[in-house]
């Protein structure tokens, strides 16, 4: 990680000053790295912003910006002609609409798989070995040698833990890379910040709409499927919640939870399903891909969008649930069947291949 870090402070200083940009929800880990990356560039004397396309719609997240004090602008407005470049922590596509036609992308940081519409950065840093973004950004600070002070390193190490916390399901999940981050950080990490946003009940309203997934439930062979109904933008990390829930108590292998969403400040309407697994077999940003590349996954968790902006001004909301709920059923129904059947399809594949190949050999050794 030596040369990655070194790599890292050498691209990001040819650039002043840059756009930290958070495309997807901005959830601790997106907010960690890029909070973590913008100390960095800080400590280089570079300037830097940090946005977030989307507003926050979990009370723990504004409770971790607003204790860390991590400076955050909401929004899709970016003054573009005031940056040199942006860099994007913890999203698969780094293609931004109205942003990347007219800077460059000086670096991609991630731990999902690849996207089809991902454009070249300057600097790339892309593992799905890792359990989280917050990793690599702190393996990058571990490395880079800068001096912080005892204020900057708690600050960090503790929105940086949090991240990895988040992302890897309370350490669950750790790889070594992920454990030799949060080894460099505990020494610095607030634990009592951390307790305090993690013992945050969860909102009543999230319980209404936990209350109306189970209600909802489908379930198909060892998959389940939960639709909502509609959800206002402010509120849509509930279906990331009430995923993580119905998982944890769950006999199936998946689980898919899924909500319109209207935002009527943005005037967007779509549809957004969160995806959980109990087998690491189970590739869940393959699933996603197959379904929109607008979404992704890692081992155990994934999500995706599709805009239904043509559909918002149907008068019969009803009907208009109706029809979405049925789609996205379906759709899930025909992606484990299909996901199955191209796994033994690989499978039959391998085992071929290996057959073959011993053949050929006897026939050489003959």
């Amino acid at each position: 990680m030596n040369k990655t870090a070194e790599l890292f402070i050498k691209t990001v200083s040819k650039y002043n000053p840059i756009a930290i940009y958070i495309p997807g929800s901005p959830d601790p880990d997106a907010i960690a790295s890029a909070y973590a990356i913008k100390q960095i560039l800080n400590k280089l004397n570079l300037d830097s912003d940090i946005f977030a396309e989307k507003r926050l719609s979990l009370s723990q997240n504004q409770a971790f910006i607003d204790r860390l004090k991590i400076p955050v602008y909401f929004g899709k407005d970016i003054n573009v002609k005031k940056y040199q470049g942006y860099i994007v922590p913890d999203f698969q596509n780094n293609r931004i609409e109205n942003v990347s036609d007219k800077i460059p992308c000086i670096a991609h940081i991630d731990h999902h798989g690849n996207s089809e519409n991902a454009i070249e950065a300057e600097f790339s840093l892309i593992k799905t070995d890792v359990g989280s973004t917050s990793t690599m950004v702190a393996l990058i600070m571990k490395y880079s040698n800068l001096n912080f002070s005892s204020d900057e390193k708690g600050s960090i190490a503790t929105a940086l833990t949090f991240g990895i916390q988040t992302d890897t399901d309370k350490y669950q999940n750790v790889t070594a890379m992920d454990l030799e981050a949060l080894i460099f950080l505990a020494e610095n990490a607030d634990s009592q910040i951390l307790q305090e946003i993690n013992s945050m009940p969860i909102s009543p309203k999230t319980l209404q709409y936990f209350k109306k997934a189970k209600e909802n439930e489908v379930v198909y062979k060892d998959w389940a499927f939960y639709g909502i109904g509609f959800i206002n933008a402010s509120k849509r990390d509930s279906i990331a919640i009430i995923a993580d829930m119905l998982m944890k108590n769950s006999d199936h292998k998946v689980v898919a939870v899924f909500a319109i969403i209207e935002n009527h400040k943005s005037r967007e309407t779509y549809l957004d399903v969160s995806l959980r697994s109990a087998s690491s077999a189970v590739d869940l940003n393959r699933v996603i891909k197959k379904i929109t590349p607008n979404g992704g996954g890692r081992k155990y968790k994934g999500a995706y969008q599709v805009k239904l902006n043509y559909l918002k001004n149907v008068p019969d909301k009803d009907m208009l649930w109706q029809v979405v709920q049925a789609a996205t059923v379906e759709t899930l129904r025909i992606s484990r069947d299909t996901f199955y059947i191209s796994g033994i399809e690989k499978l039959y594949g391998n085992v071929k291949n290996k057959v073959l190949s011993l053949i050929n050999k006897g026939k050489e050794e003959f």
